[in-house]
C-alpha cells in the first residue's frame, strides 16, 4: 500500500464507531484479549486490498484470514435474523447454532434490531448469516462492517418473499387483512434488494433454491429443516404409539399454525366430510386455527380445537392422534415449503396423508412411510384404509420415523452441503 492509499484509508476509517467497539470489546472480554484483536486489526487495515466480489457489485473484499480465525484458530459465525415467529427460530436460526457448536464452531445469534449486540458479535467472526432480514439501515451497516473486517456474507430464506409473483400465488393471503397483505407483498422489494448483497444465499428446499438461482445466479446452496436434539428429546419422552386404542376411535389431526392455512384446508374439507359420514369411529383434531367449511360443520360434535401453546404442547397433541394430514394447494409458493409437518409427526411415529406438492413429494415414498394424495377420491382413499387398519398405522408410523432419524437430522452424513461449510469457515478472498 502507497504511503498516500494508507492516508487515505485512514481519513476514510471509522474512528468513533471503531472506539465504541472498542470500548464494548473490553467490557465483554477484557483488556488482553482486546488488545489481540486490535493488533490484528490493524495488521489487516494495512494490508487491505480492494477488488470486487464475484458477484460482481463492487463490494469490498480480503484476501487475509478473518481476524477470529486468526485469533482462535476456527470458524465463528454470527447469524443475525428477524426472530419474531417461534418456529422459523428454531428450524432456520436455532439448528444452525446447535450444528455449528456440535462441530467445535463457535456461533451467536441476535435480533437484527439489536445493533450493539450485532456489531460486538462481528468483531469475533468469520462468517455472517442474515436470516430474513430486509433491506434496511441496520443491514447496511452490519453488511458495511462485515466488508470493513473481511467476513464472508450470507443470506438465509426459507419462503419466497423475494418474488412478488410467485408469493401472489399463495391464496391464503386472501384471508389476512388487506392492510396486512398489501404490506407483505410490498416488502418483496426490501428482501430482494438485500439477498442482492450478499455473498451467497442459503436456501431451505429444492425448488426454493431454483428459484433463487434463477432470481439472483451466484452461489447458492441448500440447508434443509432437520429434526435437533430438542425435538428428538421431546419425541423420545412421549414415547411411540404401540397400537390401536382401546376405545377403538381414530383422530385424523391438522396442524395449523396460523389463519394463512385456510384454503390449504379447502383442499381436503370434502373428503374429511365423506370420511366422517362413513367411520362413525373417526374424530378430528385441529391443532392450531383452521375456520371450519360448511361442508364439515354437521361434524362439529367430532371435532376439537387444540389451540397452539408452545412446542411441547404441539408435540403432545401431534401424538395423540392417530394420521397426520397435509393438504396444499398445488402452486408454486407451496411447492418452496419443508415438510416440517410430516418430520414432527414421523418423530411421533404418526402416518401422514399429505398433498403430493414441493417436498413432501420428495421424502415421502407413497405407501411406504406416508401416502400422497392429490384428489379427492384418493383422500378418501388413503385416510380409509390408515382408519381400518391399525396394523398398518402403527407400519407406516414405524417406517417414517426411522426414515427422519437415519437422514433428516444433524447426525447423519451429508445433510449439510460440504461446499456451503467450506465456506463458512474460509475469509473473503
Amino acid at each position: 500500500m502507497t504511503p498516500r492509499k494508507l492516508w487515505q484509508s485512514i481519513c476514510r476509517f471509522r474512528w468513533r464507531s471503531s472506539a465504541a467497539t472498542v470500548l464494548a470489546n473490553i467490557r465483554l472480554y477484557g483488556w488482553s484479549a482486546t488488545i489481540r484483536k486490535v493488533g490484528v486489526r490493524v495488521r489487516l487495515f494495512i494490508n487491505r486490498k480492494y477488488r470486487k466480489s464475484k458477484w460482481g457489485r463492487g463490494q469490498e473484499t480480503f484476501e487475509n484470514v478473518s481476524p477470529a480465525a486468526a485469533l482462535f484458530g476456527r470458524p465463528s459465525i454470527l447469524i443475525v435474523g428477524a426472530l419474531d415467529l417461534p418456529q422459523c427460530k428454531k428450524y432456520r436460526v436455532s439448528q444452525k447454532v446447535e450444528y455449528f457448536q456440535s462441530i467445535g464452531w463457535e456461533c451467536h445469534y441476535c435480533e437484527y434490531s439489536d445493533a450493539n449486540r450485532a456489531i460486538s458479535y462481528l468483531q469475533i467472526s468469520t462468517a455472517l448469516i442474515f436470516y430474513r432480514v430486509p433491506s434496511c439501515a441496520q443491514f447496511n451497516e452490519y453488511l458495511e462492517e462485515a466488508a470493513r473486517l473481511g467476513i464472508r456474507t450470507f443470506y438465509d430464506i426459507d419462503d419466497p418473499i423475494f418474488n412478488v409473483e410467485v408469493y401472489k400465488e399463495n391464496k391464503n393471503l386472501q384471508h389476512i387483512p388487506a392492510h396486512e397483505r398489501t404490506h407483505l407483498l410490498a416488502s418483496a422489494d426490501d428482501y430482494r434488494g438485500a439477498m442482492k448483497r450478499v455473498d451467497a444465499l442459503i436456501l431451505s428446499t429444492s425448488y426454493l433454491r431454483e428459484l433463487a438461482q434463477a432470481e439472483f445466479g451466484g452461489r447458492t446452496y441448500l440447508w434443509r429443516n432437520l429434526a435437533d436434539s430438542a425435538t428428538l428429546s421431546i419425541a423420545a419422552d412421549l414415547g411411540h404409539k404401540t397400537g390401536e386404542s382401546g376405545s377403538g376411535r381414530v383422530t385424523i389431526g391438522y396442524a395449523s399454525g396460523s389463519r394463512a392455512h385456510d384454503e390449504d384446508f379447502k383442499i381436503v374439507a370434502s373428503a374429511l366430510a365423506d370420511i366422517l359420514e362413513l367411520h362413525d369411529n373417526v374424530d378430528f383434531q385441529v391443532i392450531g386455527y383452521a375456520v371450519m367449511p360448511p361442508a364439515l360443520e354437521r361434524f362439529r360434535d367430532r371435532i376439537n380445537t387444540r389451540p397452539f401453546a408452545g412446542y411441547l404442547k404441539y408435540f403432545e397433541a401431534l401424538s395423540d392422534v392417530d394420521v397426520n394430514i397435509v393438504p396444499l394447494v398445488d402452486d408454486r409458493f407451496n411447492a418452496c415449503k419443508s415438510a416440517i409437518r410430516y418430520l414432527e409427526a414421523s418423530l411421533c411415529a404418526v402416518p401422514t396423508v399429505a398433498s403430493s406438492v414441493g417436498q413432501f413429494s420428495e421424502i415421502i415414498v407413497d405407501g411406504q412411510d406416508g401416502y400422497l394424495a392429490q384428489t379427492h377420491d384418493q383422500w378418501v382413499s388413503t385416510l380409509a384404509l390408515l382408519i381400518e387398519n391399525p396394523e398398518l398405522r402403527l407400519k407406516m408410523g414405524e417406517a417414517a420415523n426411522q426414515k427422519i432419524r437415519e437422514h433428516h437430522t444433524f447426525s447423519c452424513p451429508n445433510v449439510i452441503d460440504r461446499e456451503l461449510l467450506d465456506q463458512f469457515a474460509l475469509s473473503n478472498e
